[in-house]
């Protein structure tokens, strides 16, 4: 990444995991701040849950499953969403990595709605995952809620982020 940087880019590695590191803490610490407001209640509800819920639906539709605000509901399971579980950190950590990366605005803007796009699609998926694991196996709950699918959520936007900028030429001072 760093190996092909234009003369005129003066953003080093340290500088950048400067940047990196200073931009994830203030959206994370935005993002915190605002936690229990109505937009935070409507990503989680209205972006996630609802569209898990109807994701089950069409795969298992005798599964009976319901969004009931921050929870997904069947008569066999009751799955809560919660802050944290709706893939807004990650989406934020990717984010910051890329704006803190020094390309053009036009690709750094198309890289975070393509990123978010698909760690949300990624973060759906676990969200699914995650319902059928607490049906059917509670010790498959446990490993992915615990350790495999926030691997996985982070392991697609760190794969992307690598994508992203392997080609990408760095925007120029001034």
């Amino acid at each position: 990444m760093w190996r092909n940087r234009s003369p005129e880019s003066t953003r080093t590695p340290a500088t950048y995991a400067l940047l990196f590191l200073g931009l994830f803490f203030a959206f994370q610490s935005l993002y915190q701040s605002n936690r229990d407001t109505r937009v935070v209640r409507l990503w989680i509800d209205e972006m996630t849950v609802a569209p898990s819920a109807v994701l089950i639906s069409w795969l298992t539709p005798d599964e009976g499953v319901v969004a009931q605000g921050h929870r997904l509901v069947s008569p066999h399971v009751r799955l809560s969403v919660l802050n944290g579980c709706e893939g807004t950190d990650v989406m934020l950590l990717l984010t910051a990595a890329l704006l803190a990366f020094g390309v053009s605005w036009r690709r750094t803007l198309l890289g975070i709605l393509v990123g978010g796009l698909l760690v949300y699609l990624t973060n759906q998926a676990r969200i699914v995952a995650l319902y059928y694991g607490l049906r059917f196996d509670r010790a498959l709950f446990e490993a992915l809620h615990g350790y495999v699918a926030p691997i996985i959520v982070i392991a697609v936007a760190g794969l992307f982020f690598l994508y992203w900028v392997s080609d990408a030429e760095p925007r120029r001072a001034g």
